[in-house]
């Protein structure tokens, strides 16, 4: 079994980048990153992979639209 990787991983990643990325891309990061199996997990969801760990980003505006990509809302990060 894949070991779980707490979705900050992934979202401190997305915050590193010089310019906003599309879903995509961030896919493209996150496989190259952690791996094409990776798993993610969060305070409120478990065994998530990166297209359902990113559509979660998207509909808690972890990340936002910003020109045709999208980067780290730092507004609505959690702190823990």
């Amino acid at each position: 079994m894949t070991e779980s990787i707490h979705a900050h991983e992934l979202l401190n990643l997305i915050g590193e980048q010089d310019k906003p990325l599309t879903l995509p891309q961030i896919e493209d990061l996150a496989v190259n990153q952690f791996g094409a199996e990776a798993r993610f997990h969060t305070c409120r969801l478990s065994d998530q992979s990166i297209e359902q760990i990113l559509t979660f980003f998207v509909k808690m505006e972890k990340i936002a639209t910003e020109g045709e990509g999208y980067a780290l809302n730092r507004g609505n990060m959690c702190s823990h």
